[in-house]
């Protein structure tokens, strides 16, 4: 007599409780990837071996990537540093002629001019030697550059007329050996020497 149905459900059912488990055979995937990941990480080179733009030792860029752009550097040439600016001086050189002596105050109300005693002293005193129409042989030895027969001449040459004419003057009247006063020929009066040293003091007015 055959089994019936049934009885054949109820047998299956009793065999699979009793069989044991059946393993799975289908791999685990953590296992697998991590394989994986360890097999990418072996095949892949050091960061150090890989190919790109890293400088190699003893490499240098082409001519023009080393430098930046900028003024490059000549031959021989030497680069200089700017002189610092000298600084400014407090005092200031005199206005105009040389130095000497220090010339007497000049009188608030002086009248004296080149008019009115300056031409006359120079032409009478001085013009005898000094003028720029003399010829050589008959200036007695004066300069050819020393002239006294215009103002213009004469203002450059004022202090030295003061020297020679007032200060030596005054020390050869004392000791006639001690200066060499002018005029050679004779000293000039006292009351002529004032008032020349007071026209000198006063700028030379009229030059």
């Amino acid at each position: 007599m055959a089994p019936s149905p049934k009885s054949l459900l109820l047998l299956a059912l009793l065999l699979a409780c009793d069989a044991p488990a059946v393993a799975d055979r289908r791999p685990t995937p953590a296992p697998m990837l991590a394989a994986a990941e360890g097999k990418r990480k072996a095949d892949k080179p050091p960061r150090s071996e890989r190919p790109g733009k890293r400088k190699q030792d003893g490499q240098s860029k082409p001519d023009g990537q080393n430098k930046r752009p900028g003024k490059r550097k000549q031959p021989g040439e030497t680069t200089t540093t700017p002189a610092a600016p000298a600084p400014k001086s407090a005092t200031r050189a005199p206005a105009s002629g040389p130095a000497g002596p220090p010339l007497p105050a000049c009188p608030p109300s002086s009248p004296l001019s080149h008019r009115s005693f300056g031409d006359g002293f120079l032409r009478t005193w001085c013009t005898g030697c000094h003028s720029s129409t003399l010829a050589a042989d008959d200036r007695q030895g004066a300069p050819q550059d020393l002239n006294f027969d215009s103002a213009a001449l004469y203002k450059p040459h004022a202090r030295l007329v003061y020297e020679r004419a007032v200060l030596a003057a005054h020390a050869a009247a004392t000791d006639p050996k001690s200066a060499a006063p002018m005029p050679p020929a004779g000293v000039v009066p006292e009351a002529d020497r004032r008032r020349l040293s007071e026209w000198i003091a006063c700028g030379s007015p009229g030059t």
